[in-house]
């Protein structure tokens, strides 16, 4: 069994393991960079740390998911908390043939024919490179 944190973006439904999330917070408090990579939404005030925060899956900023990856801390903009997944091993498949974007790491098979991606951090993490 595995136990992942769902939340949504415009356009799809992503899954992450709980292991990797630090903290659900609201987006106040972002500071946006003057000339930013393509990508970054800004910087953070996480306790006494500055992170990096993501805006890469799209959507409107709805939260931010403070994730551990590739041994760095960061921020998400994800559009919706939808809460606590709990799924069986079996249920995660490979991403699909086609699929370029290295941060989808697997599908999990979701009830009424619903597709949940699952999220690895450690590529999200390259972003901040």
């Amino acid at each position: 069994m595995r136990t992942l944190v769902h939340f949504g973006t415009a356009d799809s439904e992503w899954a992450v393991p709980i292991e990797r999330v630090q903290e659900v917070r609201l987006p106040f408090g972002i500071t946006p960079l003057p000339v930013p990579k393509a990508g970054i939404a800004g910087v953070l005030r996480h306790g006494d740390e500055i992170l990096t925060v993501l805006s890469v899956l799209g959507g409107a900023a709805g939260y931010v998911l403070v994730l551990d990856g590739g041994g760095e801390r960061f921020g998400l903009i994800v559009e919706s908390a939808i809460g606590i997944l709990r799924v069986e091993a079996s249920a995660i498949t490979a991403p699909p043939a086609g699929q370029e974007n290295p941060v989808v790491c697997g599908v999990i098979r979701a009830e009424e024919q619903r597709m949940v991606l699952l999220l690895d951090t450690d590529e999200l993490a390259k972003e901040l490179q």
